[in-house]
């Protein structure tokens, strides 16, 4: 066990303890980031943006989210016009953070025709209470104007619902995952326990379940992911990604006629099982840093995870999601008009250089290939009463 100087939070202590004195790390993600009273996420004490501990795509500006929204806004054109002209349409976000995105995009679409927006139902799945305040107060404006935004657990929507575009953005890479690690010639769950002299956490093991173990054997039967790689040496160490199939099962039992946008960060499975990557891809943000030390700071810094891209695609496939197609962000945001909204900046602040600059920085940031222009778009649909081709801009 390698003990690590973190602080030591007395209301994670006291669950610890109370689990046994070990849990796995699974279990310490869900608590750090959902408890409802101490979690970074379930409090609602995340802060997003410049003055925050990270910054997301739409915290940047409302760039991102008016891009995004051409892309919308196309789907929705084209699901009026064709087999669901009779259907009350719906967009969905799931796990909203503090609202940006969402209000950024109602602005847009209200921007381009009040129609839209007032044939469409807004709805925000959102698990942590302590979020939803930040969202509500984040969409006000719109509120006060009649616009149709409603806030709705998955369980409260009936299966076969939803006929729209549900958008997932930055979301399951907060989703809480196994880590696998390779100890004395065999697979171990990495865990969490309490050092009883200092009463800091540190890592620890558990056995590997079975549910496990047979989900690591049929990555490597049916995707060729051999965990842990061949030349791994002693203590590598990754995430296996056990929620996303219960996500998308979710998601997938609930659409009726739509579209599912994941915009995440994603590593191909030869890039991320590796044994150059003997830690894996968790790592933790506060105050603009990144951190390595995934247990400093717990519930106080946001902690995340890479998608691993073939796993993904399977379990959404193995469900009955269509695979429409993938993308690099910086690559949709240029078919979706990223250069013209660059060049137009210049019209806009020509009397307002500092602005301009400010508005060309947080452009250019969403499609740095080394930051946010590395995340993948995920585009997936399903259909149940025809089959349809809807064209996506944001794959050419």
């Amino acid at each position: 066990m390698k003990s690590s100087p973190v602080n030591n939070q007395d209301w994670l202590v006291k669950k610890i303890i109370k689990m046994g004195g070990t849990i796995s790390f699974y279990e310490y993600m869900n608590f750090v980031l959902n408890d409802p009273i101490n979690g970074y996420y379930g409090s609602g004490k995340a802060e997003l943006g410049f003055k925050g501990d990270f910054i997301t795509s739409s915290s940047l500006s409302d760039d991102f989210a008016c891009l995004v929204g051409k892309q919308v806004e196309d789907w929705l054109i084209q699901f009026k016009s064709g087999f669901l002209s009779n259907k009350r349409l719906a967009v969905i976000e799931f796990g909203a953070g503090d609202g940006s995105f969402m209000s950024g995009l109602i602005k847009y679409l209200l921007g381009r025709s009040e129609n839209i927006p007032a044939g469409v139902s807004f709805i925000i799945i959102e698990p942590n209470e302590g979020m939803v305040k930040k969202q509500k107060n984040k969409l006000e404006k719109f509120l006060n104007l009649g616009i149709n935004i409603l806030w709705k657990s998955l369980e409260e929507i009936e299966e076969n619902n939803i006929n729209g575009i549900v958008i997932a953005n930055e979301v399951l890479d907060a989703l809480p995952v196994e880590r696998i690690t390779f100890l004395r010639g065999k697979l171990l769950r990495q865990a969490v326990s309490i050092d009883q002299k200092s009463r800091k956490l540190i890592f620890d093991e558990l056995p590997l379940t079975a549910e496990l173990g047979r989900s690591i054997e049929l990555a490597k039967s049916k995707l060729g992911i051999v965990i842990p790689p061949e030349d791994a040496f002693e203590g590598w160490t990754s995430e296996w990604h056990v929620d996303n199939s219960a996500w998308l099962k979710a998601i997938y039992e609930k659409i009726n006629n739509g579209i599912l946008l994941i915009i995440d960060y994603g590593k191909e499975a030869k890039n991320y099982y590796t044994s150059k990557k003997s830690n894996g891809m968790v790592v933790s943000y506060k105050n603009q840093k990144m951190m390595n030390n995934i247990l400093d700071f717990p519930g106080n810094c946001d902690l995340t995870s890479h998608v691993c891209i073939e796993t993904l695609i399977n379990d959404a496939e193995t469900l009955g999601f269509n695979t429409v197609g993938i993308t690099k962000q910086g690559e949709a945001l240029l078919a979706l008009g990223l250069a013209e909204r660059l060049y137009g900046i210049q019209k806009e602040f020509k009397e307002d250089l500092s602005n301009a600059l400010l508005r060309r920085e947080a452009l250019l940031r969403l499609v740095d290939p080394v930051c946010l222009g590395d995340f993948k778009w995920f585009v997936f649909n399903k259909f149940t009463e025809k089959k349809i081709n809807i064209n996506s801009t944001c794959l050419r």
